[in-house]
């Protein structure tokens, strides 16, 4: 994936690529827009699409890509991640340094893709701040807004190997064999984090929703399908829930009827467009409908 440009974007760095345009920033755009992709099917054409997206919406905004490796969220040390995220926080540092005004306030858009990207979203946040090349720095403070796309979901069995398996090549042999030996895998790993032995999506879940993680103020947009197959659409709700009433940010959620797993802007581009920038101009001014009330176990209703 490395050797394939994300047009307009280059690469600055491994699975890591940016975009700064000629054009001064906008104040009613993000300056600055974090894109922290999936893990399977996350192929360069499927990202390009989000890219294309954003670059159409706000054209004079800034975007970092950082996508993500199976090995880090698998087997790696967080400090193999951090190590590689390194031109991503020079990104970022010198935005802000360079940055005055309503500009160090809150314009950054951060948008997480599926558990991969929570990881990745995660790391970031906490390597900004203890990274010894820089000062520390409090990414939430200067977090306008995170987009959770298709995110957090629960840690079952099944979930893990419907996620597991969607990571597989494409190719038969390694579809027919990949399945096969996922349900041990699947077991071991799960086994391990139920001891405390490795990280679970559990433990992404609550860094989410720990204040020194992206902190308290930045308006959240959950979007998610009632169809996804890889995420449960409770699990998302459960998670705005606790956001709203853990930070008392401003939180939104979208469901959208249908649609695969990170694949909401393929079956429902216009409405999904629509939802992000209607998100960013009203973030933290208004609640829009679709908001699941923390007091209520109603089965969401789809904005569209």
């Amino acid at each position: 994936m490395e050797s394939l440009p994300f047009n307009p974007l280059q690469p600055i760095g491994e699975n890591i690529h940016f975009f700064h345009p000629l054009e001064p920033h906008v104040t009613s755009s993000p300056a600055l827009i974090v894109l922290c992709t999936w893990l399977g099917g996350a192929t360069p054409q499927r990202i390009q699409k989000y890219i294309a997206g954003y670059r159409t919406l706000y054209a004079n905004s800034a975007v970092l890509l950082i996508t993500t490796r199976i090995l880090e969220i698998s087997a790696l040390p967080f400090s193999v991640l951090h190590t590689r995220l390194a031109p991503a926080r020079d990104v970022i540092q010198r935005f802000i340094g360079s940055a005055t005004g309503e500009e160090r306030a809150d314009s950054i858009l951060l948008h997480i893709f599926s558990h991969g990207g929570c990881n990745t979203a995660i790391q970031l946040a906490l390597s900004l701040r203890t990274d010894p090349t820089h000062p520390v720095l409090e990414f939430g403070k200067y977090l306008g807004g995170i987009i959770f796309d298709c995110c957090p979901g629960d840690t079952s069995f099944g979930r893990a190997y419907q996620a597991a398996a969607h990571s597989l090549p494409r190719s038969l042999p390694a579809q027919t064999v990949g399945k096969v030996l996922l349900y041990p895998v699947i077991g071991i790993i799960n086994g391990l984090q139920q001891t405390g032995w490795m990280g679970s999506v559990r433990d992404l879940r609550a860094q989410l929703n720990d204040p020194s993680v992206f902190g308290t103020t930045a308006a959240r947009l959950y979007l998610y399908s009632m169809a996804d197959q890889m995420v449960g659409w409770e699990d998302v709700v459960s998670h705005q829930k606790e956001a709203k009433s853990e930070l008392g940010c401003t939180v939104q959620g979208v469901a959208f009827p249908n649609g695969p797993h990170c694949g909401l802007v393929r079956d429902h581009h216009d409405q999904y467009w629509d939802e992000i920038q209607k998100f960013w101009k009203e973030r933290g001014t208004a609640t829009l409908p679709g908001l699941i009330d923390s007091a209520s176990g109603d089965k969401p209703r789809s904005r569209l």
